[in-house]
């Protein structure tokens, strides 16, 4: 009975920190798409199927993310600043790498859809549903996974690369 009762507070915990990281990531995603848009659609920085737009997007939002992620949603104080902010800045990196480009990616596949053409969506709306639907797999798959279990955690990057090479001479030994 104990047992079940500590399974059932560890997935309600979990279920806790993943909204947690779902409200975090929203307010970061809404800067970020909404700072690409203008970029995109009133600054007119179109360059690369709006590649730079997304990326200045993608930056502004990771800063808003890791700052909340670090006070609020996994209560990271007992982590080294320095630390969360290099393992932050390394998942960000692909994170502003898989934004990006997947933005461009999915915004030149749309653009060349004549059925949308004749449907009259616009480029921009393209462009915004492009960079929702990629915004939301990288976040959820990518950004949410590495945070939990590498940026906030309380290990360093020596002690992470260590245990894995480890397991690899480890592994190759057999």
């Amino acid at each position: 009975m104990e047992e079940t009762t500590n399974t059932i507070k560890k997935k309600g915990r979990g279920i806790l920190l993943f909204l947690k990281a779902s409200v975090s990531s929203q307010i970061a995603s809404w800067v970020d798409m909404g700072l690409s848009f203008v970029l995109y659609s009133v600054v007119g920085l179109v360059a690369y199927d709006g590649f730079f737009a997304k990326a200045i997007g993608a930056a502004t939002g990771g800063v808003i993310n890791c700052c909340i992620n670090y006070k609020w949603t996994f209560r990271a104080g007992d982590c080294s600043k320095r630390n969360v902010a290099v393992k932050y800045a390394m998942v960000w990196f692909g994170s502003l790498l898989l934004n990006s480009f997947g933005t461009a990616f999915v915004t030149g596949a749309l653009g060349d859809w004549t059925l949308l053409d004749e449907l009259g969506v616009a480029q921009d709306m393209r462009f915004f549903v492009a960079q929702l639907a990629v915004s939301l797999v990288v976040s959820i798959c990518w950004n949410f996974m590495l945070q939990r279990y590498f940026v906030f955690r309380n290990v360093g990057m020596k002690d992470k690369v260590k245990k894995v090479t480890t397991k690899i001479k480890h592994h190759n030994g057999k």
